[in-house]
């Protein structure tokens, strides 16, 4: 709390700094002026709180100081000290808003009174300005508010709040929710990308649009005319693919009616953002006990993997022990080896159906179903000498197999995808000739480099002993020596027409060591690289 006494008497203002005790009023800081323009100085340059002025001064007076201060928009409790009771001050005064008109000589017991009234005013004063503030920054961040409570209470991964600590946050933020209100937990997934060719993995939005404000418009509209109102809506995931929708429960709910909106929202999802979509609904639950079911509703979806575009109810999740009974292998594999595409993709179909049905299609059943799968392909494939973790391997292949879990959907394609690359792969390696070729091409164009067995395996998908076996088949010699022929051309080609030094020759061609080179060239040729050259460049002579 700040005073300015502003006097052209400087026996008065010294009276008033002495005679009131400040300190018992609250008051931290003193000002004083001798006349208006002191006195509008110290305003520009301190917070002032109250002002206690004489009417008459020179250089302007008391009044003219309380119309600047009006003016200019400062907040301040003014008293006024005068020799004169003139009637026309006093209405003056009155018009600008001062708190009291006090006549002198000054009594300071009635003039301390005085000013603890005026204090009082400036507190209530400071109050509700402060109220209004809140007011208006609630209105104005009330979403960002909410959103930032609610994140910090799901969110929170220790502990959950006390319901203590759970208040004082409401408090904090200024938000009207009691610890026995009710809330509805509704976790929606989306699965907004698509495989292009087996080679692109495409997203369905547009990077550019603001997916969240979309889904968040799309549930309000859906979910209108229910007995619920979306109160908050978090992002769960970085990537825009899973969110918690939170309703506050206005009146009784009819899960049924629940359900069918989830349905709609579903569909609406379908045609607006082209993208499919799960909805798992929680329970009705306070405030209190909120967090508890939605960590109940993640775990439920956590366990489960299920169709996409349905909706799956908390109310219904049972955690069933289901044990891993696995499919007809011996069948599966001869669909492998007679190309049966279809019949092996709708085997392990019929297989995921009755799962779901049964409510066995659980983590651990998948987990154990998937590596059979897996297993069968990856050994199929290693009895034609193809190397499967070469061949499965990129982001196409890395993003399938993150994502196969998440849906029946996700793991079916992740299946399919695994089936046609083994058959494409598998016709290309039928065609010895064409691995050949390939082989030619690679050591062709990348002669230079330090090629071996284990670079070809990797590159053609196929074990090193197999691409030997039929080079040397087809070709009529070996890899090796394919190689060196290939680099002993392009060194002659490069002695003959160029003036390179021999030895940067050498490093052309994949072979660091000169010396090495030199005697690979003459064994070759009959000739050092320098006699060759001396050769070549030779007149002839006719």
């Amino acid at each position: 709390m700040n005073i300015l006494i502003a006097d052209d008497d400087r026996f008065v203002v010294s009276a008033l700094e002495k005679k009131i005790n400040w300190v018992t009023l609250g008051v931290e800081k003193i000002y004083c002026a001798y006349n208006i323009r002191q006195a509008m100085k110290l305003f520009t340059e301190h917070p002032i709180d109250i002002l206690i002025s004489d009417i008459e001064m020179p250089q302007g007076s008391g009044l003219e100081l309380l119309a600047w201060i009006r003016s200019e928009g400062y907040k301040v409790q003014t008293i006024y000290l005068t020799n004169f009771a003139d009637f026309h001050y006093a209405q003056k005064a009155i018009e600008l808003q001062s708190f009291e008109y006090y006549l002198k000589p000054i009594e300071f017991d009635k003039l301390e009174l005085i000013i603890k009234k005026a204090i009082k005013n400036v507190k209530a004063s400071q109050d509700n300005e402060e109220a209004l503030k809140v007011g208006q920054y609630w209105q104005e961040n009330k979403e960002e508010l909410k959103e930032h409570f609610w994140s910090s209470h799901i969110k929170r991964s220790d502990f959950p709040f006390t319901i203590e600590e759970l208040q004082e946050e409401l408090n904090t933020k200024h938000i009207d929710y009691s610890i026995d209100d009710q809330f509805l937990p509704l976790l929606i997934e989306l699965f907004p990308y698509k495989l292009i060719d087996n080679r692109e993995i495409q997203s369905v939005f547009n990077h550019e649009s603001n997916l969240r404000n979309q889904l968040n418009s799309i549930i309000e509209t859906v979910f209108q005319n229910h007995p619920i109102q979306l109160d908050g809506f978090l992002p769960l995931q970085m990537n825009n693919e899973k969110y918690l929708a939170i309703f506050k429960v206005m009146e009784t709910l009819d899960i049924a009616s629940s359900q069918a909106a989830c349905n709609e929202l579903i569909e609406t999802v379908n045609k607006q953002l082209h993208c499919d979509i799960q909805c798992y609904l929680g329970t009705v639950e306070i405030l209190a006990q909120f967090k508890s079911e939605v960590t109940k509703l993640q775990a439920a979806r956590d366990e489960n993997i299920n169709y996409r575009n349905k909706t799956f109810l908390l109310l219904n999740h049972q955690n069933k022990t289901a044990k891993y009974v696995e499919p007809n292998l011996k069948l599966l594999e001869d669909y492998l080896l007679t190309k049966n595409r279809d019949s092996f993709i709708n085997r392990c179909q019929q297989y995921l159906n009755n799962l779901v049905e049964k409510s066995e299609a659980n983590q651990h059943v998948i987990g154990n179903f998937k590596i059979d799968i897996n297993q069968l392909i990856y050994t199929h494939l290693k009895k034609k000498e193809i190397l499967a973790h070469h061949l499965f391997q990129g982001k196409v292949f890395d993003f399938l197999h993150e994502h196969s879990n998440r849906s029946i959907e996700d793991l079916m394609n992740y299946l399919a995808y695994l089936v046609d690359v083994s058959f494409n792969y598998m016709t290309f390696t039928n065609s010895q000739k064409s691995v050949v070729h390939k082989v030619c091409d690679y050591i062709d164009q990348n002669y230079h480099e330090n090629i071996t067995r284990t670079n070809l395996a990797s590159t053609l998908y196929l074990s090193p002993d197999y691409i030997a076996r039929i080079f040397k088949k087809e070709m009529g010699i070996s890899l090796i020596n394919y190689l060196i022929k290939k680099r002993i051309e392009v060194a002659k080609d490069l002695l003959t027409n160029t003036d390179h030094p021999v030895h940067l020759i050498s490093d052309k061609v994949g072979y660091g060591n000169y010396s090495y080179f030199t005697k690979i060239f003459k064994k070759e040729t009959n000739y050092t690289p320098m006699d060759y050259r001396k050769e070549c460049q030779a007149p002839k002579q006719f």
